[in-house]
């Protein structure tokens, strides 16, 4: 066991060369060494703790609080294999919010179904008649319903990838016009677990980054 522990942290700490059959012409960032004979192909490959144990098992999530106190709504990438958001979900739930899941897919028009009664047709099979029922607004809702202890409603949704621009907008200013709404959209994957601003993401506000990319070039 101590061995094993050993060789992770020394893995951690430095880079590692692997050795890969593979001409160089298929590799990136690799060195081959001979004449024109077809030889073994060395990469170099950089990993540190997180690549090991898992980033967000060892990141502070005081960060996640903050930026979405301030911010109120954001776009949040989980890596692919998923099973990160239940942290920062339950990091949120610990500080008294109360949730809202929902997906992107058949969510309808988001400023209808969240803020506004809305008409549910169901499918008639061609037996009944067609029936419509109204529902009252999601958010407005629950907000009638939470605990007076209750520090807000975070309406989190999954699947955000396939909602337009227009539709990205209203929920990045849900929050001003619920002031105790908090807005979280899975916008896409990542191979770490990071967030920005919704506002950004829908072209509410300016990207600093794409700001300095331009800036760069």
């Amino acid at each position: 066991m101590h061995h094993t522990a050993s060789i992770m942290w020394s893995a951690a700490a430095t880079a590692r060369a692997v050795s890969s059959p593979l001409p160089s012409s298929s590799l990136v960032g690799c060195r081959r060494s001979g004449g024109p004979r077809r030889g073994r192909a060395t990469v170099t490959v950089r990993s540190s703790l997180m690549d090991f144990v898992g980033g967000d098992l060892v990141r502070p999530l005081g960060k996640w609080v903050d930026d979405v106190e301030e911010h109120k709504a954001l776009a949040i990438y989980p890596p692919h294999e998923g099973g990160y958001e239940g942290r920062y979900l339950a990091r949120l739930k610990r500080d008294g919010y109360y949730f809202l899941d929902l997906t992107a897919r058949g969510l309808g028009d988001p400023e209808t179904t969240l803020t506004k009664i809305h008409p549910v047709c169901p499918p008639s099979l061609g037996r009944q008649p067609v029936a419509r029922w109204y529902f009252p607004p999601e958010v407005d809702y629950r907000l009638s319903l939470l605990h007076p202890d209750a520090k807000g409603l975070v309406v989190w949704v999954i699947e955000g990838k396939v909602l337009s621009k227009a539709e990205l907008q209203f929920l990045a200013i849900l929050p001003d016009l619920r002031p105790k709404v908090r807005v979280v959209v899975e916008c896409g994957n990542w191979r770490n677990f990071v967030w920005k601003p919704l506002k950004q993401i829908a072209g509410l506000e300016p990207d600093p980054m794409q700001k300095n990319e331009k800036a760069t070039h």
